[in-house]
């Protein structure tokens, strides 16, 4: 039912992060060293958490509010001192993307050090892997999706999931690889995006569940859809731009949902049920 209600009320904002703003897997390079930071997390679209490949030297930044591309230098626990030489914590941070530098200032505003960025990978450079996690309880029930690019040997992006119904067995590698499509054009934009599959509902009907993220490619990086997940059955339909949804809503009647994205969103622009025996 729980499903069901979500798609009766389905408005799903697709969620992009705004340009100048720092996002899991970017990259920044010190020219004269050749240290590379990676963005390994941003949480609450405000905390930039990033390190180097060995992941001995961290830089922790804090959003200002209202301000784009304005952080400060924060203190972590893995550095008891500020990792830029020269700068305190708290002093401020820009990120411009148009300079391609990620700069450090003293509070007088003299620039005092620049990291510069590092070209964002491909589309096409991702591979991801697929693995299986137990639960509070046991069982298996969590999916891990990373996602690589030949920028780094570590994972560029780390997605993790419940499972709709917990599984009695660890899936094998091949059994596993089929739990990620990376291949369907889900927001019809012509580049491929990222179904990860979560699972089988048989209670009562049966029907499929999939976690989707669309690819920004002005920012480089994949964007969850909020709500794709409770979308039940999802059949997507280049031909008409539009993904349907079944659900059987009654012992003898199938309900479809018809979606289109506009304007960033999916929304439902047909429902139609069916009863079996009708002509």
């Amino acid at each position: 039912m729980r499903k069901l209600l979500a798609i009766l009320t389905l408005c799903c904002c697709f969620l992009q992060l705004p340009a100048q703003n720092i996002n899991v897997g970017d990259r920044f390079q010190d020219r004269e060293t050749g240290v590379t930071y990676t963005v390994r997390e941003v949480r609450m679209e405000k905390y930039v958490y990033m390190t180097d490949e060995s992941a001995d030297n961290l830089l922790s930044l804090s959003k200002v509010d209202g301000r784009e591309g304005e952080y400060i230098l924060e203190p972590s626990r893995q550095a008891d001192d500020p990792p830029i030489a020269g700068a305190e914590f708290g002093w401020p941070v820009r990120y411009a993307p148009d300079e391609c530098a990620l700069s450090f200032y003293t509070p007088q505003g003299k620039l005092l050090y620049t990291l510069e960025t590092v070209k964002a990978a491909r589309r096409e450079d991702y591979r991801f892997n697929v693995s299986f996690g137990k639960d509070s309880e046991g069982y298996i029930g969590i999916i891990y999706v990373k996602g690589y690019t030949p920028l780094s040997d570590s994972p560029v992006i780390e997605y993790e999931h419940e499972l709709v119904e917990r599984l009695a067995e660890m899936p094998s590698a091949d059994e596993a690889a089929n739990y990620v499509d990376d291949k369907t054009d889900i927001n019809f934009d012509g580049i491929p995006d990222l179904q990860i599959y979560i699972g089988l509902n048989a209670v009562g009907r049966v029907s499929e569940y999939y976690a989707g993220y669309v690819w920004d490619d002005e920012d480089k990086c994949f964007a969850m859809v909020p709500g794709y997940d409770e979308i039940s059955n999802p059949i997507v339909h280049p031909d008409t731009k539009t993904i349907t949804s079944t659900v059987r809503t009654d012992a003898v009647e199938i309900t479809t949902w018809t979606m289109a994205w506009e304007g960033g969103h999916l929304e439902i622009i047909d429902e139609t049920t069916t009863t079996f025996g009708d002509e």
